[in-house]
């Protein structure tokens, strides 16, 4: 039997190359300041894209008063969960009549998370007879969308824009570089 720290520095994975690291570098990265898009890492400013704070407006004075408001009313555990699994409120239907009337839509729906959402959408938008051609290095909720898509689809390795153009040059306009995009 090996243990698994000796095993994961003997694996060639795509981790491995990291192990030398602290591990407040890459396993547990040690971020400092306010809680917001921009932290402090290793002294250095960076971008932070791991919180669903990504305008900066979770220490927004209304935003922290609102959220205190509302947990003294509802309690903590307030949203209950998963709709599907804990059911709807009054205050989610609410909240998505707000919504739909902000954006002058018909409706909107209230999701939990982003992970849900475009995991959720891929499947809404896309059949059988649809291709999915994605970055390898995909966020997991699009790779977790993509994987139950019943219709082709196609990798590409990270970025690498000539060997999306080359295996795929039926695709119109592909930028040379590879550019900030949603998906």
């Amino acid at each position: 039997m090996v243990d698994l720290f000796s095993k994961l520095r003997m694996e060639a994975g795509p981790l491995a190359k990291y192990s030398h690291l602290p591990d407040d570098y890459f396993f547990f990265p040690k971020l400092e300041g306010d809680i917001g898009p921009r932290m402090k890492f290793n002294v250095k400013e960076v971008l932070n894209w791991s919180l669903n704070n990504y305008l900066g407006l979770a220490n927004h004075p209304e935003v922290r008063k609102a959220d205190a408001e509302g947990a003294a009313q509802y309690g903590l555990a307030s949203p209950m969960g998963a709709r599907m699994m804990s059911g709807n409120s009054v205050n989610h239907l609410e909240l998505e009549k707000q919504l739909a009337e902000f954006v002058m839509k018909e409706d909107a729906m209230l999701l939990n998370y982003g992970y849900q959402g475009v995991f959720s959408i891929i499947d809404a938008l896309v059949d059988r007879k649809d291709v999915i051609v994605y970055d390898s290095e995909s966020h997991a909720c699009i790779i977790d969308g993509v994987r139950l898509h019943m219709g082709k689809r196609f990798v590409y390795p990270h970025n690498n824009m000539e060997n999306l153009r080359s295996n795929f040059s039926v695709l119109p306009n592909l930028p040379t570089k590879p550019e900030v995009v949603f998906w």
